[in-house]
Formats: C-alpha cells, sequence, structure tokens
C-alpha cells in the first residue's frame, strides 16, 4: 500500500473510531458537561463529534502536522489548541471533563517505524505524571478526568506497528504502555485516586478484525472482555487489571479503588 493511501485508510478509521469513542465517553462524562478538554486530539475527529452533541469541546495536540490537518478539514471553526500535555495553558478547573485518548503512552518515549521499536527516555515516567496531574488540574473538582490507552500489563499490543493491524507482544513492564498500577500512582501524586472503566462499547477491534487470526479471535474476546466487565462493575479490578488489553482509566477525586500490586 502506497504511502498516501495508508493515510487516507489511517485518516478513515481515526474518524470511525472517534465517533465510537464519543458515544463511549458520552455515558461517562455526564450530561452536566458542558465544556471538555480533549488532550492529544490528533485530527480533531473527537471534538468534531463533541460539539454535534453540544459540547464545547477544544482540542490541544502538540504535533505541528495535526494542526495543519485540523485547519485543512475544520474550515466552519478552529477550537485547537497547540500545546504540551504537561504543561496546559487553562485555569485550574477550567473544564467539566477532560479526555485523553491514546496519547499517555507517546509521552517519554521516542519511536521509529520499519520496524516498529521503542526507547524510554530517562524521564519518561516523571513525564507522564506531569501530564496525569495537568488533566487533573484543569478539570472542574468533582468532574471526570478519563485517560485510555493499550494495557502495558496485558502482553500483546494491538494498536502499534508497521502495519495497520498488527500486533506486538512486548515484555512486561513495557517500555510504551502504562499499566493499571502506575495511573493508581500518578493519580495519587495529583490528589485523585484511578478506577478502571468497564470496556463493553469501547472497543471493536477493527483494525486486526482484517486478519484471519484477528476474526478467529474476535469471539473469544468478546465472551474475555464480558467477563472482566463483570469483576469491574463489582469492584473487583485486580484481575482486569492485568489481563484487559486496553485500559480506561477514570481519575475522579471521591472514588475509592481497590488497590493493585
Amino acid at each position: 500500500m502506497r504511502n498516501g493511501d495508508l493515510l487516507a485508510a489511517a485518516e478513515t478509521l481515526e474518524r470511525e473510531a472517534s465517533e465510537r469513542r464519543v458515544t463511549y465517553f458520552c455515558g461517562r462524562v455526564g450530561r452536566q458537561a458542558r465544556r471538555l478538554l480533549d488532550v492529544g486530539c490528533g485530527n480533531g475527529y473527537a471534538v468534531e463529534a463533541w460539539r454535534r452533541r453540544g459540547v464545547g469541546a477544544i482540542g490541544v495536540d502538540l504535533s505541528s502536522y495535526r494542526l495543519g490537518r485540523w485547519i485543512d478539514q475544520h474550515r466552519y471553526g478552529r477550537p485547537f489548541v497547540l500545546a504540551d500535555a504537561g504543561a496546559l495553558p487553562f485555569a485550574d478547573g477550567a473544564f467539566d471533563a477532560v479526555v485523553s485518548s491514546g496519547m499517555i503512552e507517546h509521552v517519554g518515549v521516542s519511536e521509529t517505524a520499519n520496524p516498529y521499536r521503542v526507547r524510554a527516555h530517562a524521564d519518561r515516567d516523571r513525564a507522564r505524571a506531569a501530564v496525569v496531574a495537568e488533566l487533573a488540574r484543569v478539570t472542574r473538582r468533582g468532574g471526570p478526568t478519563l485517560v485510555d490507552c493499550p494495557n502495558g500489563a496485558f502482553p500483546i499490543d494491538f494498536w502499534h506497528g508497521d502495519r495497520l493491524g498488527a500486533f506486538r507482544p512486548h515484555r512486561v513492564p513495557d517500555s510504551l504502555l502504562p499499566a493499571f498500577s502506575d495511573f493508581v500512582g500518578w493519580a495519587r501524586a495529583a490528589g485523585r485516586v484511578a478506577r478502571l472503566e468497564t470496556l463493553s462499547g469501547r472497543l471493536a477491534f477493527r483494525q486486526v478484525s482484517r486478519r484471519w487470526w484477528g476474526r478467529w479471535l474476535a469471539a473469544p474476546m468478546a465472551l474475555l472482555l464480558r467477563v472482566l466487565d463483570a469483576l469491574v462493575e463489582r469492584g473487583w479490578m485486580r484481575l482486569p487489571a492485568r489481563t484487559y488489553p486496553y485500559l480506561v482509566v477514570a481519575l475522579r477525586a471521591d472514588a475509592s479503588p481497590d488497590p493493585v500490586g
């Protein structure tokens, strides 16, 4: 596949995934959220989807390329801020809710392609803790801060590689992906607590389902997720924290998470 075709396919997937992601997060943000910040918003498809739903969403991304794509594709308005997630240019409690999807794992690492490789920087954990602190800081007291990413405690990463639908086996702990225990520590340092959210409605595995092994895994994976979701709903997070392939973490000031060792 040529680079232009690959980019077009990736952006089509991103647009579709953004719509589903916003639908999922709507049920967790609540109807009272009028101002929402999307940190690591990419091309802004999710911001666009939020605003269609009547939410005053603003997107943040550090990439100048993403800003260029935003300007090219969102000519009607540009609620987009070019900024570092570790130093957000907003006042304390400026937003009713803050969402960051698929961004935290790219903080504090260098990534190269063909083949895909990751190198962790010496300050990776400190940089990620600073991002989580900033996300919490700009969320109003009592409002949700929602962060998601592939799970570093799960030994296969279905979201990063040289091709759409590729997978990446990795060591545990992983140099790229954080685990739930990392979020627990970062949240505590920011004066918040971390809780797992159920994955029902969040994952579709559309990229890996393009491959025969992805189609073969679809049914057992769906069953596994239902079992793990049932555990989370009962407050039993230890097993899901290690076996969910993907994490959605809520950082709140008013929850009591089960400890994860």
